[in-house]
């Protein structure tokens, strides 16, 4: 190799590492990569018991219905014993819950809000898209898990919520008509 093209090739070399160098010090400590990231709308909350991206989707009918993903962390399974929610006024509103009990197997995940009958929580009315609310999580061997969640409108251009219960305005027969107080 002549003098003239090791020269050459360092200078591309030295430029290229330059280069890239010198690009990645304009991201500084603020880069995104740096910082805590949810892409989901959902609300998390981590514990003894995990609600990850809790919220209500509204439905046609003006209810709204939960959607979770809840894992115990415990050694033992849990049983989900009651779902409240409440409003930002503290006005509880209406739950119609499904007919037995959720079962949370230990550290499994769980989907609350999906097309199994038995883990479908309905909000009668008073949850609006655009609004936040308190859901209480009530367990049989565990602390109560409250969670602030944002109630969102069911779109048609929205493909997410399509798993969601209650895209039709209807409610599966097996959650009950009763509320919780």
């Amino acid at each position: 190799m002549s003098h003239a093209a090791r020269r050459r090739l360092i200078a591309v070399s030295l430029t290229a590492v330059a280069g890239l160098s010198l690009t990645a010090c304009g991201t500084s400590f603020g880069a995104q990569t740096n910082q805590v990231y949810q892409p989901a709308v959902g609300t998390n909350v981590r514990g003894q018991v995990e609600s990850h991206n809790t919220l209500l989707v509204a439905n046609r009918d003006g209810s709204a219905t939960l959607s979770a993903a809840v894992v115990s962390n415990l050694k033992t399974d849990q049983t989900l014993t009651g779902v409240t929610v409440t409003d930002q006024q503290g006005k509880t509103l209406t739950v119609r819950k499904p007919k037995a009990p959720l079962t949370l197997p230990s550290r499994v995940l769980t989907t609350i809000g999906g097309e199994a009958p038995d883990s479908v929580f309905v909000v009668t009315s008073g949850a609006e898209p655009g609004d936040y609310v308190d859901v209480t999580y009530t367990f049989s061997d565990s602390s109560e898990l409250v969670v602030d969640a944002p109630v969102v409108a069911r779109a048609e251009h929205a493909a997410e919520y399509e798993d969601v219960a209650g895209g039709d305005g209807i409610v599966p027969k097996a959650v009950s008509g009763t509320g919780t107080e």
